[in-house]
């Protein structure tokens, strides 16, 4: 019988969001383990999750929303209507983890007719963080980080905002913030600005023709919202290589008024 060593804690700390409003107070979901591929293995799955909730600075029926579109952004659609505490969300998560990760290995084994000792590297890796970040006027971001590896030379990293109403508790999307701005200005917008964050990166090596590999940028389906402006994120292989890794161009809000 196959044994699984685990180390794991979930946690629930009452403490301020990150934000530059402390109205909104949250719960953390905090899980470290480590699931052996067999007893003894070599191999093994790591989940490390830090994942807040908002537990007040909405309204009764806005919270629920919100911890609800939460729960899909870091762990699924299946988990939408998971209302249990965030401990026992941590304990299911895991477990369809630790089940998909020796299931499909397993399977791997069969299809290429190798034993577990024949294999270069059956490891995978979960980091999954969520958090409030920066609010401004009625909206708030809040930030969800991942970096998922199942084996190969690396894993993908990506960063994937989302931007509540606070006063719906609903997702919102860009064109609240474009004032009407058309898309094809946006693009140029955009174009303008896209070297932006990049020109640390840019020296003799690095030459700006060669960092896109797409000639039209379009406006991205994640976003944040802050004073300086609306920053679109473009997660590795979006537009550009893995090595350049993630990229960020904000627009100016003068430059959409």
């Amino acid at each position: 019988m196959k044994r699984f060593f685990t180390i794991l804690t979930a946690t629930l700390l009452l403490l301020p969001a990150c934000t530059d409003n402390d109205s909104i107070r949250t719960e953390n979901l905090s899980l470290n383990d480590e699931t052996p591929f067999s007893e003894g293995s070599q191999f093994s799955l790591n989940l490390d999750f830090n994942v807040d909730f908002p537990v007040s600075g909405f309204e009764k029926e806005e919270l629920a929303q919100v911890r609800k579109t939460i729960r899909k952004a870091c762990f699924g659609d299946a988990y939408a209507d998971f209302t249990a505490p965030v401990k026992e969300l941590a304990q299911a998560v895991r477990d369809e983890y630790a089940a998909d990760y020796v299931s499909s290995n397993e399977s791997f084994l069969r299809d290429m007719e190798i034993t577990e000792a024949e294999a270069n590297n059956l490891n995978w890796s979960f980091d999954i963080k969520g958090s409030f970040g920066e609010t401004y006027g009625d909206y708030i971001n809040y930030i969800v980080e991942r970096y998922d590896y199942m084996g190969g030379a690396h894993g993908i990293y990506g960063l994937f905002p989302i931007v509540f109403d606070r006063k719906t508790g609903q997702t919102v999307t860009a064109e609240v913030f474009t004032n009407g701005v058309s898309r094809e200005r946006l693009t140029e917008l955009i174009d303008q600005h896209k070297f932006d964050e990049l020109e640390d990166m840019i020296d003799d090596d690095i030459n700006r023709e060669d960092i896109f590999y797409v000639e039209v940028i379009e406006p991205s389906n994640y976003f944040s919202v802050g004073e300086k402006g609306l920053t679109y994120y473009y997660q590795p292989y979006d537009v550009a290589p893995y090595v350049i890794g993630l990229i960020t161009i904000t627009i100016p809000w003068e430059e959409m008024r």
